[in-house]
């Protein structure tokens, strides 16, 4: 590799590079970069220490460290899941259940529609009711909302 012989990687290439990664994470997240940008970090700090380091010997150390840092924070993800503090997010449906709607229209064989925000949805329930009763929202098939009557 006679063209990396006039390369020198100093310990500010090393901070670009994880600003650089830490960048790539933030536009195409998976939580990778982020590791290899701490993995980055530390060997600008290593050549920060020892400024005479071979290009050879800092990439061999950011491969060996970025390998560890991306299995370690896997394992650290897989041991504390990132949550949600609502955990109904994109199932619209189930975001209803429990709440009490009125029937725009009576109920003919077990079925009717409630007015939620500005979207009708379809209900189900074994029972018999008029337009402008209240009904609760038990459960969700799918598109369906199944209720009972309050």
């Amino acid at each position: 590799m006679e063209f990396m012989n006039d390369v020198t990687l100093n310990h500010w290439t090393w901070f670009v590079i994880a600003l650089v990664l830490l960048g790539l994470e933030m536009t195409a997240p998976g939580v990778v970069f982020l590791w290899m940008a701490i993995a980055s970090a530390i060997v600008g700090a290593v050549v920060f220490v020892v400024p005479g380091l071979g290009w050879e010997y800092q990439f061999i150390i950011f491969s060996v460290l970025s390998i560890i840092t991306v299995l370690m924070g896997r394992n650290f993800l897989k041991r504390n899941p990132i949550g949600t503090e609502d955990n109904t997010l994109n199932q619209r449906g189930r975001q209803y259940i429990g709440q009490v709607y009125s029937l725009i229209r009576e109920m003919e064989n077990g079925r009717s529609k409630v007015r939620i925000g500005d979207s009708n949805w379809s209900v189900e329930g074994d029972f018999e009711a008029g337009e402008g009763d209240k009904v609760k929202v038990v459960s969700v098939d799918v598109t369906v909302l199944k209720v009972e009557k309050l």
